[in-house]
């Protein structure tokens, strides 16, 4: 399997639970969309796409401890 697969298939996960599922407000999850939305069409976007799904799981694990 290509590694550039599964960079695609978590950051798609991690950009879809968050616009979808978390209390983000609105323009936060619009940021988001639209950084999956460039790191899709840009030449070096998978870079992007990994720094994206480690903040997302970073935010993530951040509120899983508050709770």
């Amino acid at each position: 399997m290509p590694y550039g697969l599964i960079v695609l298939i978590a950051s798609v996960a991690l950009t879809v639970v968050y616009v979808v599922v978390s209390e983000a407000p609105v323009w936060s999850k619009v940021l988001v969309a639209g950084l999956f939305g460039v790191s899709l069409t840009w030449r070096y976007g998978m870079f992007l796409q990994v720094a994206l799904s480690i903040y997302l799981s970073l935010y993530f694990r951040y509120l899983q401890s508050r709770t």
